[in-house]
């Protein structure tokens, strides 16, 4: 039987690495599309519904889709960049509902915006928790030079102050 301890010490461990889940399954659909999208096919049918949906010139802007795309999803599985990439995919995602998915309301099997939601959802998780231990950031950069969010910075502040007052 487990004790309290151990248990903790594996929940801080599992905690560590559960960014992985959400990196791999962004990648993968952002390498999917973004590739789909690249392929002369993919390019001419993209820039087609661009230019009906009056973003214009539209073969740049489907190219730059693409490519942006493939950059999330290298960026997003390997865990570095990870926090650009989470930006990169809110904004495309957005950019999405308001031009495509919106107006179709929320069940994506009639063209809604769905499906977008859980991309941003995943996209967010990234952005507010990083990439997690198993990481080529967490392999390469040294965690002094690593950026901490100002709500992380806060509460680690509030921590030590407490624990210098209950000493």
């Amino acid at each position: 039987m487990a004790t309290a301890a151990t248990l903790t010490a594996m929940q801080g461990q599992l905690a560590h690495h559960s960014a992985l889940p959400l990196r791999a399954t962004l990648s993968s659909v952002m390498l999917y599309h973004g590739i789909g999208k690249l392929r002369p096919k993919g390019l001419e049918e993209t820039t087609h519904v661009f230019d009906k949906l009056g973003i214009t010139p539209a073969r740049p802007w489907a190219l730059a889709t693409g490519w942006t795309e493939v950059g999330v999803g290298v960026l997003s599985l390997l865990g570095i960049g990870t926090r650009v990439a989470a930006l990169a995919v809110l904004v495309t995602q957005a950019v999405a509902i308001a031009k495509v998915h919106g107006p179709n309301g929320f069940d994506s099997r009639q063209g809604g915006y769905e499906y977008n939601l859980a991309l941003i959802a995943t996209a967010l998780g990234l952005l507010l928790g990083g990439p997690g231990g198993l990481s080529v950031q967490q392999a390469v950069v040294p965690s002094r030079a690593r950026w901490t969010p100002p709500w992380r910075r806060a509460t680690s502040r509030r921590r030590a102050l407490l624990s210098l007052l209950t000493a």
